[in-house]
């Protein structure tokens, strides 16, 4: 199948060469001592890079750097995602894209359940979901348009069919759809973010937010001509009709929405709750919001930002009665007891701030409190402002609930104690 990317370029010609290198057998020896020099500096890459030179001074300066970054990478990939990547090849953006591991088997084990026995990966980049999908059982036909990404993604997936060329293409398209069942799924991974934007203080990327501009664009990845289609996406998409979709989060942090073109699991949405490795999954439904508390309980409780973000919030109120929305317009629960458990966060309630900011300040003296911790998502005054006015530093002693009850913003002091559970 011809290449059907963008026209390469002598920079190009100079990595899809470093990567054919690294990918080489023989160059496994210099990244395993390219790790030992970082190992040995790691707060300094010019030491460990002229580390790396005395232990090979015949090897070329962009071939030790090549080695050097893969070293770093397989750190970085260990700290972000506790993901021991040491027998992959990786590139700092496509790290920055990848799936997390675990989500990636869980999507792969949900469409080879479906009947599926082949997935077209339309976007490859790395290979973490395609390395899922193999796993899973499943024949992968993996595109990815980079010819650099392809040499590191082939490494990465001895097990698939790996094509160097652009999925969109009508004529490549045409060609990957010929074999594929109705019961086979396409799937896609658009790159959210442009490598050639400027980055944040973190040297990461910045998110593109607007689906018409990711690569490639939602309306193409809605418009692929076949019955099943997945795809995951920023976890703000708004899926459209007829779409299923799933919204995970990893120790609270929502990471991503998974969405598939037909009816892979019963409800229309979930939410895929991930703590200490194992997921809790909760359906939505259209079931009743139970109506809102009338007084504050001895607990507040946050709702996991995936059941938020999926609508499974009556679901959970369900499963645990006696809790009820502090307001509205609030993303709170309370009730009388913690409740504690993946979908839900507890906060004992010690007191509601009253009164002017100096009179709130002699209360936070009177109650011991140095630190805190506030949470404002609810009311349109950023933290910060709120610990100016309280003249208190941020810290964890204790957290500071600003939301909405009764129909006027409250401030509601809690002790962030699991141990107050029993």
């Amino acid at each position: 199948m011809p290449d059907n990317g963008r026209v390469p370029t002598p920079a190009d010609d100079a990595r899809t060469s470093v990567a054919r290198w690294l990918a080489d057998p023989g160059s496994a020896e210099i990244r395993a001592a390219a790790g030992a020099a970082l190992a040995a500096a790691p707060r300094d890459p010019l030491a460990a890079a002229a580390a790396l030179r005395r232990d090979r001074p015949g090897l070329p300066a962009e071939l030790a750097s090549a080695a050097l970054e893969q070293a770093d990478l397989h750190a970085l990939a260990r700290e972000r995602y506790g993901l021991d990547a040491s027998a992959l090849l990786l590139s700092r953006d496509g790290l920055e894209q990848a799936t997390r591991p675990a989500l990636a088997r869980h999507r792969a084990d949900l469409i080879r359940a479906s009947g599926a026995t082949q997935v077209v990966d339309l976007t490859g980049g790395l290979g973490f979901d395609t390395a899922a999908l193999l796993s899973a059982g499943l024949d992968v036909t993996v595109v990815e348009r980079d010819p650099a990404t392809a040499v590191l993604l082939a490494h990465n997936c001895p097990g698939a069919c790996v094509i160097t060329g652009d999925a969109t293409d009508p004529l490549v398209l045409d060609e990957l759809l010929r074999d594929l069942a109705p019961a086979d799924v396409l799937f896609a991974d658009p790159a959210r973010r442009d490598p050639d934007a400027a980055r944040g203080h973190d040297l990461r990327a910045r998110p593109e937010r607007d689906p018409a501009r990711w690569s490639p664009p939602w309306p193409v990845i809605e418009a692929l001509p076949h019955p099943r289609v997945a795809a995951k996406v920023a976890p703000s998409f708004q899926p459209p009709g007829g779409w299923h979709a799933e919204w995970a989060s990893v120790q609270r942090s929502l990471v991503e929405c998974a969405v598939f073109s037909w009816p892979v699991f019963a409800p229309a949405r979930r939410a895929v709750v991930w703590s200490d490795g194992s997921p809790t999954i909760i359906d939505a439904d259209d079931g009743p919001t139970p109506a809102t508390a009338s007084e504050l309980g001895r607990w507040l409780l946050e709702p996991d930002p995936a059941v938020a973000r999926a609508g499974a919030l009556p679901a959970v109120l369900r499963a645990w009665p006696g809790l009820a929305p502090v307001d509205a317009r609030s993303s709170w629960l309370t009730g009388g007891t913690p409740a504690i458990g993946a979908p839900l966060r507890g906060y004992a309630v010690i007191a509601t701030l009253d009164g002017s900011a100096t009179a709130q300040r002699r209360q936070l003296d009177r109650l011991g409190v140095s630190g805190l911790t506030v949470k404002s998502r609810d009311v349109p005054t950023a933290p910060r402002t709120i610990l100016r006015e309280l003249g208190r530093p941020e810290g964890a002693d204790h957290v500071l609930v600003v939301t909405r009850h009764a129909g006027r913003t409250v401030r509601v002091l809690c002790e962030p104690t699991a141990s107050r559970a029993g």
